[in-house]
């Protein structure tokens, strides 16, 4: 496969779930989180080998500016673009980071999505209690998760704020039943209409929402 290679592997994680459907795997190597990110960025496309994901070094108008990784093995990683023309920057980020590892044995298709939307639940509470303490919060908005998974996404919870004459929009997201996409949207309130347009175009040449039905099974 061409262009920089990211090693990452899964790590297993538990899950309380329901007797005789739902079981814990415990597969893949464990990782450590790093003290600080790690810079993987480099030319051409970066490949992430687990789900064969590449983030392709543009979409349109947008730019990759970075790339990090957050634990030794490769595990949880960052991409980071831009489109900016004067009086209207877009910023998009993407975090990608496995689920818990879980067998799901003859479970109902309702006792799955109750299961992933509750690991999309906590991963929001997570999230947005990192916003409040580090932003000036104004009128937020939250979104509940999707009743059922669209191919292999289960399109999670979002929650929307403003601060200042900013937006700031994170979305969250669930692929395959095995990794966990958060996305960051920033751009200025002045031009939100532009933003949106621009946004809307991004979003379905991203890999997740490009993959045809299951990734590889690790």
């Amino acid at each position: 496969m061409s262009g920089a290679r990211l090693a990452l592997v899964a790590a297993a994680a538990g899950l309380a779930g329901c007797p005789g459907t739902v079981t814990r795997l415990d597969r893949l190597p464990k990782t450590t989180p790093l003290a600080a990110p790690v810079s993987i960025d480099a030319p051409g496309p970066l490949v992430h080998e687990a789900t064969g994901f590449a983030f392709a070094e543009a979409y349109g108008r947008f730019r990759r500016v970075q790339a990090l990784r957050y634990d030794t093995a490769g595990l949880h990683v960052g991409v980071g673009y831009d489109a900016r023309r004067p009086g209207c920057a877009v910023v998009a980020t993407f975090f990608l980071r496995p689920a818990p590892r879980m067998a799901f044995v003859a479970a109902a298709p309702e006792v799955v999505a109750s299961v992933e939307r509750g690991w999309l639940a906590e991963e929001l509470a997570r999230a947005t209690a990192e916003i409040r303490a580090q932003h000036a919060v104004e009128s937020p908005r939250e979104t509940p998760a999707a009743a059922a998974p669209r191919g292999a996404l289960l399109d999670g919870p979002s929650f929307v704020f403003e601060e200042g004459r900013t937006v700031s929009e994170l979305r969250l997201q669930l692929y395959d039943h095995r990794w966990i996409v958060k996305s960051r949207f920033t751009y200025p309130a002045s031009c939100a209409e532009e933003a949106r347009r621009r946004l809307d175009a991004l979003v379905p040449a991203l890999p997740w929402e490009a993959a045809d039905g299951g990734g590889p099974r690790s």
